[in-house]
């Protein structure tokens, strides 16, 4: 096995089970291969306990994802294994998916709408965030945000907590913010949330190998509940990410990032 070097550490904030994978799965896997020590921190991790939000897009996603009677369960052990198969740690907070999250008897988010619009005021989540810290923050080599492509409310969530853990790092350099996958896929998705991000942002691409690119695909397909959501198939999930990631210019594999400028 690969000594990892201790002075070399990487956490990648994951708004869900698959988020991270998904968007820098290869960076991820080159990372680990190389020695160094990769954490995925999945912010909203957690189980849900009682009774389920009568809603819509709960519906449709239990429907969706295949999951059994207990698919946030499900979910875990799907990230879990997607982890291992590319050699990085992995943490789970235990927050649920905005879907599941209530207040009273309102279910916060009841619809596809609602996860893409403003975080809802009386969300608990940023809250509850604030008694949580990202590990080996001061020592990490990067930390890996969410952009925010897509505008969806845990990823915005996600993203807002990092940059205020961001403040206790030495050097800021060391942020990097990934497009989303699959948002990053729509049309000026990406485009968008760069503008919306309001600070100017420089391109820190991460070129992939073809051996990171098969790492990260043998990863995705680890999630079971999502190749049901997006794809019909697993030839077509390969297809879609191999195009996804593959730069027009030059042909190489490539995951989006950007770093703040230098000053």
């Amino acid at each position: 096995m690969t000594e990892r070097s201790p002075s070399r550490s990487h956490v990648i904030i994951s708004p869900h089970f698959d988020d991270g994978i998904f968007s820098c799965g290869g960076l991820a896997h080159q990372l680990s291969a190389a020695g160094d020590r990769v954490t995925i921190m999945t912010i909203m991790g957690g189980l849900f306990d009682g009774a389920l939000p009568n809603t819509p897009i709960l519906a449709d996603l239990h429907r969706r994802w295949e999951a059994g009677v207990n698919p946030l369960r499900q979910r875990q052990l799907e990230d879990e294994r997607a982890s291992k198969s590319i050699g990085v740690d992995f943490m789970h907070v235990p927050l649920p998916d905005c879907v599941y999250r209530i207040v009273g008897d309102e279910a916060l988010y009841p619809s596809e709408e609602s996860l893409f619009a403003d975080v809802h005021p009386a969300d608990f989540a940023p809250r509850l965030l604030q008694g949580i810290q990202i590990p080996e923050l001061e020592s990490a080599t990067t930390v890996c945000l969410p952009l925010g492509v897509g505008h969806h409310v845990d990823h915005q969530i996600a993203r807002d907590w990092g940059m205020t853990q961001a403040r206790d790092i030495p050097d800021k350099m060391a942020l990097r913010f990934y497009a989303e996958f699959p948002y990053s896929s729509a049309d000026r998705s990406t485009e968008i949330a760069l503008q919306d991000f309001g600070t100017p942002l420089a391109p820190a691409d991460a070129i992939l190998t073809e051996a990171d690119m098969r790492a990260k695909l043998q990863a995705i397909a680890c999630y079971q509940s999502q190749i049901s959501t997006f794809w019909a198939s697993l030839e077509e999930m390969e297809a879609d990410v191999r195009h996804a990631f593959t730069d027009r210019a030059t042909g190489q594999f490539v995951e989006r990032l950007w770093r703040f400028e230098e000053v």
